[in-house]
């Protein structure tokens, strides 16, 4: 149904207009009524009318005025005239303005009919145009980014093809150069599962439109990553030059923020000379994306000729080896104890990048499926490079670490139908836990569980991938660094509290097991 609006300063006209087009039984329905030209443009805004059909002789702003400015500003609507007059301004402004029909007045059924046939072919057919420019350009558009999309992965590398399909797609030549942003939303996950029910791509879609509106063109060109996570963007350094683009990326974040959600993170390359270079700008882009703060909120733009800081140890290699051990006993509490603390230690250090918590998820992700063989299939997905690339700032990484956590409470759970040999290793093990800081010998276990200590030695070796006193050393290490995190604890006292006597030899131990002294470890995590 075709919407109508009928404009003339008086009511009786007007009225009798209504009711001629109500009678023309045509698949149209008056929304509108005006006085005069400037009361019918407020209405056209809030209306929407396909067709208009107006007077020429009104007040304010008559016939031919209102013609000019509907033709200037709303070209898809159609118009007809109705007019007492047949005077020669009028039809010329008419025609100008490419009215579909003028009608005189006393208006017959059958002229109108005729007029109102004209206006609808004439809406159907610029809308067919409408829609036949639309898909030119989405086709185009989709052709751009294709392109662009093999050109910045390499499967299509010769110069001369790129500059050549450039050229084809109509792509500008920019003198003064392009740099590439390459843009995340740290939250993409998330917002994705939350708000878009799973659907990346629509997400996507809708951020690609924001960045479109903020730019206007422009000579940008756009295109997403393969992976369809992040959008890229290709600046010409004349329109773009460094203040101008960083106020570009700040409008789409501020733009982010209050339609879809989420915090931008950019990589932006330095300045290259043309498409053919674009691979190694991409590459830099990404790099530089890595190297955004880690704990962070709003824009953040990393350029990639910044130095890159030292890459972050977050995870020592005695964190390693009590994650390695409880995977593979089953502990799960042991296991989210250690991932806390992780997380603990990338939020008291605000320079850690993203990609510095990237790249120890990678190594958790390693130890978790090695430690850990058999894992049910469900919780796979977790340690995939897809899911780790995700992780981009705080509420990610701990929803990421939740996983672990759920993954290895259902590999311990899958561990409950061991033999009977195992399950007594495992009740030792958790014996052990609670009795690690006590005077606890292989000896004094066997005989507690009625079982040879040679073999018990083998049993628990073979189960936990550790012997017996590696194991409640591990566990003594573990439960000081937990105690070394409270600055009111004097070290004698923790010695004491995890089962050693001598401080000495306590702290011998300690940095055998850490490479830090007990002084060391705590003024790492920000304790003098």
């Amino acid at each position: 149904m075709l919407r109508v609006m009928v404009v003339d300063d008086e009511a009786p006209g007007r009225k009798a207009i209504v009711k001629l087009i109500e009678q023309l039984e045509l698949p149209v329905e008056v929304v509108a009524e005006a006085k005069n030209g400037e009361e019918a443009l407020d209405l056209i805004r809030m209306n929407k009318p396909h067709i208009v059909v107006t007077d020429m002789f009104m007040p304010i702003m008559n016939g031919q005025l209102f013609l000019e400015r509907l033709h200037r500003d709303y070209e898809e609507i159609k118009a007809i005239v109705i007019s007492g007059y047949s005077q020669f301004d009028y039809l010329k402004a008419a025609l100008k303005y490419q009215a579909c029909e003028y009608v005189l007045k006393p208006v017959a059924l059958s002229e109108l009919r005729e007029a109102m046939n004209k206006a609808i072919r004439a809406v159907n057919e610029f809308s067919d145009r409408q829609l036949e420019r639309k898909s030119s350009l989405d086709m185009a558009k989709l052709r751009t980014e294709v392109f662009l999309q093999h050109v910045a992965e390499r499967r299509i590398a010769n110069a001369a093809d790129i500059r050549r399909q450039a050229r084809e797609l109509g792509l500008p030549a920019e003198s003064a150069g392009y740099r590439v942003a390459v843009c995340r939303i740290r939250q993409f996950q998330g917002i994705s599962a939350s708000q878009f029910r799973g659907n990346a791509d629509l997400y996507m879609f809708g951020l690609e439109n924001v960045m479109r509106e903020v730019l206007r063109d422009e000579g940008t060109l756009l295109f997403k990553t393969d992976d369809r996570s992040r959008l890229c963007l290709i600046l010409p350094c004349s329109s773009y030059p460094d203040l101008r683009a960083g106020e570009a990326l700040g409008a789409f974040q501020q733009a982010v923020a209050q339609t879809l959600g989420g915090d931008v993170a950019v990589g932006l390359s330095s300045a290259f000379a043309g498409l053919e270079e674009l691979p190694d700008a991409f590459q830099a882009a990404l790099s530089a994306l890595s190297r955004c703060e880690f704990a962070y909120t709003g824009l953040t733009i990393s350029p990639a000729d910044k130095a890159p800081a030292a890459p972050a140890e977050l995870l020592s290699s005695f964190d390693l080896r009590r994650l390695s051990h409880a995977f593979g006993a089953g502990n799960a509490r042991d296991a989210g104890l250690t991932l806390d603390e992780f997380a603990r230690k990338i939020a008291s250090r605000p320079s850690t990048t993203i990609g510095d918590v990237q790249r120890e998820l990678a190594r958790l992700a390693e130890l978790a499926k090695a430690s850990m063989p058999g894992m049910p299939a469900k919780h796979a997905p977790l340690f995939e490079a897809t899911a780790i690339g995700g992780v981009m700032e705080a509420g990610g990484l701990q929803s990421y670490l939740n996983g672990v956590t759920l993954a290895a409470e259902a590999y311990a759970e899958s561990r409950r139908d061991a033999p009977e040999s195992v399950r007594t290793v495992q009740d030792i093990v958790r014996y052990l836990d609670e009795h690690y800081f006590e005077d606890v010998g292989l000896i004094d276990v066997a005989t507690r569980y009625h079982i040879d200590p040679s073999y018990l030695s083998k049993l628990f070796k073979t189960v936990t991938q550790e012997n017996f006193i590696e194991y409640v050393t591990r566990k003594r290490m573990e439960k000081a660094c937990e105690l070394l995190a409270s600055p009111e604890r004097k070290i004698n006292e923790i010695a004491e509290l995890v089962g050693y006597e001598n401080q000495r030899y306590f702290s011998q131990v300690f940095k055998k097991h850490t490479s830090q002294t007990p002084s060391e470890y705590r003024e790492s995590l920000g304790h003098a």
